[in-house]
């Protein structure tokens, strides 16, 4: 499908909920300055829009956005595409459920990131929200790489986990929706405060594979509404 056939209207509807995901990012404090990036296919196409490289996600509008392909070639826009391109295109690609690609830099999941650590599943809501521990994936170098075995790498540890975390770098997490990746965004840097904190004060117990079905379980049957 080529991008000039798209409906503008369906185009703007992904671009406003990228603008929207990077600046909620900005005001929880997941990412600063210029780092981070969101990216969000749009729906039925091959086509991603992602933010630009070396931009503030509090000031990005609609004439920074980017679109690419799921190659990472830039199909609409003026400026350069982030330097994480090749990754989220890779999860885009490679995962379906991978509506929405979140990158951060929040600063207590990366402490685990820097120290190339899991976060251990030691909370009711991490179990909840990602059905065991956040992952640190195995293969990685630097920020941008192209390597396809660290590339295969993290989506190795995103399919444990729609989370996962960049050896002395970051967290990628993604979602079915832009609020969805926004969300475990938010979550992961929660659950890693109250890890850290736990693991200072004492030595907290991991929840069970038994006690994580359960608590899956309850989130699909009894939390949340149910449409009738």
């Amino acid at each position: 499908m080529n991008l000039l056939n798209l409906e503008r209207e369906l185009v703007d509807k992904v671009m406003d909920e990228v603008l929207y995901v990077s600046k909620a990012l900005f005001e929880e404090g997941l990412v600063k300055s210029t780092f981070g990036v969101v990216s969000k296919l749009i729906p039925d196409t091959d086509y991603v829009v992602i933010t630009p490289s070396g931009f503030k996600k509090e000031r990005i509008s609609k004439d920074n956005l980017i679109v690419v392909d799921l190659d990472g070639k830039v199909v609409s826009g003026n400026l350069r595409p982030s330097s994480e391109t090749p990754m989220h295109v890779f999860i885009h690609k490679n995962i379906r459920e991978a509506r929405c690609v979140v990158h951060t830099h929040s600063p207590m999941a990366t402490v685990f990131a820097i120290l190339k650590r899991d976060i251990p599943c030691i909370a009711s809501e991490q179990a909840f929200t990602f059905g065991g521990k956040i992952p640190i994936v195995k293969k990685y170098s630097y920020p941008g790489t192209t390597n396809i075995e660290e590339l295969e790498s993290i989506v190795e540890a995103l399919r444990i986990s729609r989370a996962a975390l960049l050896p002395r770098h970051g967290v990628i997490v993604y979602g079915e929706t832009a609020e969805e990746a926004l969300d475990n965004a938010i979550v992961v840097e929660d659950i890693a405060t109250s890890a850290i904190f736990a693991l200072l004060l004492g030595e907290p117990t991991e929840f069970t594979e038994e006690e994580i079905r359960y608590l899956q379980e309850f989130k699909k049957k009894r939390y949340g509404q149910r449409k009738t």
